[in-house]
């Protein structure tokens, strides 16, 4: 990823599980391979009908500090 002031984040996303077309499960991290800050993430679509989906973000992080530390970005909720 790379930010509007050109910082790049050295962000890394390995499927896990891709249930078409309703879910979606990754690790998303930094590194190829130990990465202890890496956490899971699973996306679900449920169709509403009409043309309409409902998208849904899970995360799960490796520990409560770590989920801390990224509710910083308020990340949490919708509409």
């Amino acid at each position: 990823m790379v930010a509007p002031d050109g910082t790049r984040y050295p962000n890394r996303m390995t499927s896990l599980w891709i249930k078409a077309p309703a879910l979606i499960e990754v690790l998303h991290g930094t590194a190829p391979k130990v990465d202890t800050e890496a956490f899971g993430m699973l996306l679900t679509f449920d169709q509403q009908g009409k043309g309409k989906t409902v998208v849904s973000l899970r995360q799960m992080h490796p520990t409560a500090a770590r989920r801390t530390a990224v509710m910083q970005f308020e990340a949490v909720g919708g509409s």
